[in-house]
């Protein structure tokens, strides 16, 4: 019963955007966390915020040059709207990507690089909850077919936060967009990096989250994430619940 008011929330905005005109964002340069091979276009840029459990807010911005490279920076917090104090994490996130070939019969693919992570930063273990991604090199493929269109993502990465484990690591990911500006998105993390001994974060088996994204006009975007549908962060195996709102436009 825990995830009966999540569920009538996403499913409120699924109804009551029903008439909105087809997105603008055509391209999704993520999923939930995941990157995908998408670049966003000359001087186009993407500003997104994120709120999530302990009040954990995270902003971001990026910005396209040539339709072949974007880059931009991300900054975290936790508590902002508590009772506590505000922890501020000690690392700003860096992004970088370039498109080495565009989709046509065989998949899109790109490399890139991303130090933020998911939650809070731990000094000590010199990590985020969940790891950045770090180096990556990722695929993309899109379908178009009756019921909409649907695109896969998949990629490896390396993670500069290797501490407590080296390992290279995997990632999957898959966008349906449905009634013209209803996507419904799952992400899933391997979290081959994720073996700290003490099992502070990962529990040995896989990240899974899943998503509701709701597009407005050609540059208003919400998302509604449900992360961790497997259960796999130690401190807590209940499903957490963020909300995203981000704008994309011209310079």
């Amino acid at each position: 019963m825990r995830l009966a008011a999540p569920a009538v929330v996403a499913a409120a905005i699924v109804v009551l955007t029903a008439s909105v005109s087809v997105a603008g964002l055509e391209e999704p340069t993520y999923v939930v966390d995941s990157p995908t091979a998408g670049i966003l276009g000359h001087a186009e840029y993407l500003l997104r915020g994120r709120i999530g459990p302990q009040s954990a807010i995270l902003v971001a911005g990026e910005i396209g040059f040539k339709s072949v490279v974007q880059v931009g920076v991300s900054f975290g917090m936790q508590g902002l709207l508590d009772r506590a104090d505000v922890t501020v994490n000690d690392q700003v996130g860096f992004h970088g990507r370039l498109r080495i070939a565009e989709e046509s019969a065989t998949p899109a693919f790109a490399v890139g690089f991303s130090s933020q992570g998911v939650g809070a930063y731990n000094e000590e273990l010199e990590r985020y909850e969940r790891k950045s991604k770090g180096f990556y090199a990722v695929v993309s493929k899109n379908w178009r077919f009756i019921l909409g269109e649907f695109s896969g993502h998949g990629g490896i990465n390396y993670s500069l936060e290797r501490k407590d484990d080296e390992s290279v690591n995997m990632f999957a990911a898959a966008d349906w967009l449905l009634f013209r500006n209803v996507s419904f998105l799952a992400d899933a993390d391997a979290a081959l990096n994720d073996g700290s001994d003490e099992r502070l974060y990962g529990r040995g088996g896989i990240y899974v989250d899943g998503a509701v994204r709701v597009t407005y006009g050609q540059n208003f975007s919400m998302m509604l994430v449900f992360r961790d549908l497997t259960g796999n962060y130690g401190p807590n195996r209940r499903v957490g619940r963020e909300l995203e709102i981000a704008f994309v436009d011209l310079f």
